[in-house]
């Protein structure tokens, strides 16, 4: 019996016949997991999660090596465990012997820090018989007095430390207030006033460590959203919260655990302790907002699919358990609506949408589609359910981009494929990028026709034992698969642009805008920063328009919500510019389905 092996985040499936260990099947698939001692069982150190539905018991092996919360979240070894079913398996970082191309880099914009929170130094009069005064109003009269600071809040949990410091330390003391309440109390200023902002993704996680005064990034990672256990799509991951209230529990989890594990790596880069992170800064789509914020789900997996709250928050970090400085706050922009979230709140803050009156397009790629057109003064967004198909998901070879992915393809006048792989490694697979090109020199090669059916003439087209035509990238010989692109894999990527294009059509025709009118195409997200822009208009994905006025600005919501955790002014101005944009829902857009196959099948 055939069975399926889905490796998560790197997106590789395996179809197998007979059972074997997750580890001897990575081995096949060409996944470099980590096995110190060979698959004996001895060093722990090929560790990976398997989905609810891999039943059988941890071993003996397992038990001595991995603790009983590990187990319980379904953590397993890979030389242990035994795939004989259709199984997914999510391999952590540290389990990975390279890791995952996860973009973190973003445009630059340029923002004044204007940080939520400051540092004062205050010197007391002690208190005497004759000044009975308590500690709070002798701090808050000192706080006007000194810094012209009225109103200053003083939580609750917060004045057994402030009081005994008071005494401690003569009376002196340093206050971090943020947005006017005391969060913390120190003898000394801090050297540095550290934040943290945080794009929370459905693919990846991406945290950056500033230094709040100078706005400086001192550091920065990302790591795969561990979520994808649980599905590689939001709408598979609400489903599992509507199983079980415990997925839900795991879900935020999942997300919290990652961010903390990050920081903590971040502030030992820069030799500081996360207890010195003092302010957040967190965007993500509104499926996202809600897992790291434990506010429920349930009314997003069904239509009108409402969130619980749309507006911007300013919450304590402890109350999701984030870790940082004791009293440290978290912002959290406002999401729009249906799944646009401030992840793209934050994409078109950083990329200038709202100031000056240019026709623009913005496009942010990913498993979720977010495209905003502004036009007139106005600006509208809709959410385009593209698919992980760019990612890899659905593609027979399809995988995301890490070592051993063909990430660029042309085809030359003799119809043989020339292919890029990241790392220059033996190909194991296809990630996005590679994908788009594949399809665009296809279409350019007439190896495919205008809807894109396969020429079955063509000399490297074959038919797959289920008859269906594959163009082949590369030929097997001893040292390399074959890998090949399907007629499934090309209606898969069809879907998904399509979709896309569908997304900027309805809103052009809302606003009635031509693509000529369009002054501007800003693409972000992790794929489209590889794609080829020309191939992307080539294969009816992006209107057709002048090459020239497309620009990629890579992680952009990571870079607004930079700004926006460095500067008051930011958050205000991001705020604002909510309150402008218009939600525009697709399915219920007069001739939805006849745009969608539109765009299915436009190329230029």
């Amino acid at each position: 019996m055939k069975f399926t092996i889905n490796f998560q985040p790197i997106g590789i499936r395996l179809i197998c016949d007979e059972p074997l260990t997750a580890l001897e099947a990575a081995r096949e698939a060409g996944i470099q997991l980590r096995a110190d001692c060979g698959g004996k069982g001895t060093c722990g150190k090929c560790m990976i999660r398997v989905s609810d539905d891999y039943t059988k018991s941890p071993s003996a092996v397992e038990r001595n090596k991995l603790a009983e919360n590990l187990l319980s979240k379904g953590y397993r070894l890979a030389c242990e465990t035994i795939a004989d079913n259709d199984i997914q398996i999510f391999i952590p970082p540290q389990s990975l012997l390279e890791g995952q191309v996860l973009q973190t880099e973003g445009l630059m914009a340029e923002i004044t820090p204007k940080p939520a929170v400051s540092s004062y130094p205050l010197k007391l009069e002690p208190a005497t018989l004759n000044d009975l005064r308590s500690d709070v109003v002798r701090i808050k009269d000192k706080m006007e007095k000194q810094y012209h600071k009225t109103g200053v809040q003083v939580p609750f949990d917060i004045l057994p430390s402030l009081s005994q410091s008071l005494r401690e330390n003569d009376w002196q003391i340093n206050l971090l207030v943020n947005n006017g309440e005391i969060i913390n109390s120190s003898k000394t200023s801090p050297e540095k006033l550290l934040g943290l902002a945080v794009d929370v993704g459905s693919t990846k996680i991406a945290c950056y460590l500033l230094d709040l005064q100078s706005g400086k990034v001192l550091a920065t990672k990302g790591a795969a959203n561990p979520q994808i256990a649980f599905g590689e799509d939001i709408m598979t991951r609400l489903e599992a919260i509507l199983r079980s209230s415990d997925n839900a529990i795991r879900l935020q989890e999942d997300v919290i655990e990652t961010i903390n594990q990050i920081s903590s790596e971040l502030c030992s880069a820069v030799s500081a302790d996360q207890s010195e992170i003092m302010d957040f800064c967190l965007v993500g789509n509104t499926a996202m907002h809600h897992f790291s914020l434990k506010l429920p789900s349930q009314s997003l997996a069904t239509s009108p699919f409402v969130p619980v709250t749309n507006l911007a928050l300013n919450i304590r970090a402890s109350s999701i358990h984030l870790n940082g400085m004791p009293g440290a706050k978290v912002f959290v922009p406002p999401v729009l609506a249906g799944f646009v979230g401030s992840d793209h709140l934050a994409f078109l803050y950083a990329s200038g949408f709202g100031k000056g009156k240019r026709t623009r397009l913005g496009i942010d790629i990913g498993t979720n589609t977010e495209i905003a057109l502004q036009h007139g003064g106005r600006i509208v967004s809709c959410s385009t359910a593209s698919g992980p198909a760019f990612e890899g998901a659905h593609i027979r070879f399809g995988m995301r981009a890490a070592s051993g992915a063909i990430e660029h393809v042309s085809i030359t006048k003799d119809g043989n494929a020339k292919c890029e792989v990241i790392g220059n490694k033996t190909a194991i697979g296809i990630c996005g990028s590679g994908i788009l090109d594949t399809i665009a020199e296809l279409h350019r090669n007439h190896i495919t026709n205008s809807r894109g059916r396969l020429d079955k003439s063509h000399k490297k087209v074959k038919l797959e034992q289920n008859g269906i035509p594959a163009f082949v990238l590369l030929a097997k010989n001893e040292n390399q698969q074959e890998i090949t692109i399907s007629q499934h894999d090309i209606d898969q990527i069809l879907l998904a642009k399509g979709a896309i294009r569908a997304g900027a059509d309805i809103l052009m025709d809302h606003l009635q805008v031509n693509p000529r009118e369009i002054e501007d195409v800003v693409i972000a997200g992790a794929f489209g920063s590889y794609m080829n822009p020309e191939h992307a208009i080539s294969i009816g994905m992006l209107p057709t328009i002048n090459i020239n006025k497309v620009h990629t600005v890579g992680n952009a919501a990571g870079t607004g919500a930079r700004m926006m955790l460095i500067s008051t002014t930011a958050r205000k101005e991001a705020c604002q510019l909510a309150g402008r944009i218009e939600y525009l829902e697709l399915t219920t857009y007069p001739d939805f389905a006849l745009f969608f196959a539109n765009g299915i099948r436009s190329s230029s």
